[in-house]
């Protein structure tokens, strides 16, 4: 199990890919008994051979580039049917970029997920604690190698299961355990060794004041919870947020997936890499939407008090789709762009105006409701992401 979390840690660490840490994790299944001593032995010259990868695909990025403008250059000075052709190629290419990225982080991370969850190792524990808070109270959470799962009860209690796996026999888990409560809150910290990890399932008052939710490794999962402030922040692992309400809430993970359901927030701030970002039937009056090499799809908009409400979604190799539905009190006005690929309308059943233009090898698009001028509530939604498409629907 050692040498699986040595992996883990030199994946956060950046010192290999997600792809290359793959192969070391199936390698690990295959012959775990010598697997471990080679590691050891071998770090140094693996760490050798990755910043020699590394060389090698900046100076390929670099003949890349050049020829990227070599070919911008053609376009600009021969004819309009080669930047078309170009680029319709280079979309294809960048959605099969970012759809094998997708796919891979999704089975890393439930890779990660399955034995962050089920133990492996001979030895498990379970913890419990129980300690009266009241409803507006903080509560802060930091741990590693642990899934993070909160959920709401009537009691003016909070209650803490771990479900501890490890190879250490005898632990006391009350030793990597530290529980501090104040009149502010309670604040819960664990240092467990690193052949260590698990979950973490809490119950609170369904109202608080701020939950803030740290770990690597291991997924967040928040459900029904309402909060001045909500942050869950993790990596290699899924943050899920399911009906939440909150005037700020924030989720940043690694790849790892964002998942935003039936939740609401004056201000949500949602950012990942190697991961998809979902939001369906949410309403923030402010959205900021990040993703690298994975795809954003926005089911549904609303927004809370503010009169007007703005939108961010911003990726690179990964398609953008935004599915609107028929709605008489609430405009919308979308701003599109992407270089390197296409720009979809098909919006059959809602009145929109749209305007496309194609400026070289970059496709923008205006699509406003008829009704926008007309109505006090507005949404206005900055939709960008290069090497792939923009779809723009009638909601289903």
């Amino acid at each position: 199990m050692e040498e699986k979390m040595m992996i883990l840690k030199m994946l956060q660490e950046g010192k290999i890919t997600a792809e290359e840490a793959q192969k070391l994790l199936e390698a690990v299944d295959k012959n775990p008994s010598g697997f471990e001593a080679d590691m050891r032995k071998n770090e140094k010259k693996l760490e050798e051979k990755m910043q020699e990868l590394s060389q090698k695909a900046n100076k390929l990025a670099e003949k890349v580039g050049s020829k990227l403008n070599s070919s911008a250059e053609k376009f600009n000075s021969n004819s309009e049917k080669f930047g078309d052709d170009f680029a319709k190629r280079m979309e294809s290419f960048g959605n099969e970029i970012a759809d094998s990225a997708v796919k891979f982080t999704d089975k890393l991370v439930n890779y990660v997920g399955n034995f962050i969850d089920v133990g492996y190792d001979k030895y498990q524990y379970k913890k419990n604690f129980v300690y009266q808070i009241t409803e507006a109270a903080d509560v802060y959470v930091d741990t590693s190698n642990f899934a993070v799962i909160v959920n709401p009860t009537e009691e003016k209690e909070l209650l803490v299961d771990f479900y501890v796996n490890t190879s250490a026999p005898n632990m006391l888990i009350d030793d990597y355990i530290d529980i501090q409560q104040s009149d502010a809150g309670i604040s819960i910290k664990t240092q467990f060794p690193s052949r260590t990890w698990g979950k973490v399932e809490i119950l609170v008052p369904q109202h608080l004041n701020k939950l803030n939710i740290f770990t690597n490794n291991g997924k967040c999962e928040v459900n029904s919870i309402t909060a001045n402030s909500i942050e869950s922040n993790t990596s290699n692992g899924k943050i899920d947020l399911n009906n939440c309400q909150g005037s700020t809430i924030k989720a940043v993970t690694s790849n790892g997936k964002v998942v935003s359901t039936a939740t609401s927030a004056e201000y949500a701030d949602y950012s990942t890499s190697n991961g998809k970002i979902e939001i369906e039937s949410c309403k923030f009056d402010k959205l900021d939407a990040k993703t690298s090499n994975g795809s954003i799809v926005l089911d549904g908009i609303g927004k809370m008090n503010s009169p007007e409400g703005n939108y961010s979604l911003r990726t690179s190799n990964g398609k953008i789709i935004i599915e609107l539905e028929k709605t008489e009190d609430l405009g919308c006005m979308i701003d599109a762009a992407t270089s390197l690929g296409s720009i979809t309308v098909d919006l059959p059943q809602l009145n929109y105006f749209i305007d496309k233009k194609n400026f070289s090898m970059q496709s923008t698009a205006q699509i406003k409701s008829s009704s926008f001028d007309n109505v006090n509530d507005k949404i206005f939604i900055n939709a960008y992401t290069s090497n792939s498409s923009i779809v723009i629907e009638g909601k289903k």
